[in-house]
């Protein structure tokens, strides 16, 4: 009895084997490694799904400068339509329009770049024009992205003349070093007797 007492009263062993719980640093590891995986992708998703925004609201910029050209046209009588010249030509000065630093506009025959904000300043005003002999019509910046406008009448049978506006924006993505280049071409038939067509290419 004295025996039983006295081994009561030890303590217990303690196993060298005790199973603590816990993460160890490969565990860490491992998941710091799959964390930073996944905000890389979340960022790349959230840059991607901001270019797509971007290069849809170029595309509806160009539709609208398009649309614009078209709907003028479509007000002016047949005297101002079959005056156009014929071939490709980049767009005309218009007392109308708001013009930016290096947009391009054609006056009296010369072509002339903007080197100062204005509207209604006739070329060839120094303060606000200086000749240009560029190939190109910018329309402006929007968007992060320079537009250019071309103009090309072609003469057709009965009395229909196709006008062809042809939009081309530059723009660089996110992220990337190199530009590109879209284009949106829309072609309209306008007829002596009335008879309007469109359709458009992107």
């Amino acid at each position: 009895m004295f025996n039983d007492l006295f081994r009561n009263s030890l303590p217990m062993p303690v196993s060298r084997h005790t199973n603590h719980s816990g993460f160890t640093l490969v565990d860490l590891m491992m998941g710091a490694t799959i964390l930073v995986v996944g905000l890389v992708g979340l960022i790349e998703a959230v840059l991607m799904g901001s270019e797509m925004q971007a290069t849809a609201r170029r595309q509806t910029v160009a539709s609208q400068i398009v649309s614009n050209e078209i709907e003028l046209l479509r007000l002016s009588d047949w005297t101002t339509i079959s005056a156009l010249p014929t071939g490709t030509t980049v767009m005309a000065w218009n007392s109308a329009t708001s013009y930016h630093v290096t947009d391009v506009v054609s006056s009296s025959g010369t072509w002339y770049r903007c080197i100062l904000g204005n509207s209604n300043q006739l070329p060839p005003n120094a303060t606000y024009w200086t000749v240009y002999n560029g190939p190109i019509a910018s329309t402006g910046i929007d968007s992060g992205a320079t537009f250019g406008l071309f103009r090309s009448v072609a003469d057709m049978p009965n009395g229909l003349r196709e006008v062809t506006f042809t939009v081309i924006w530059i723009a660089k993505p996110s992220g990337s070093p190199v530009s590109r280049t879209y284009t949106r071409i829309v072609t309209a038939y306008f007829g002596k007797y009335g008879l309007n067509l469109t359709y458009r290419r992107t």
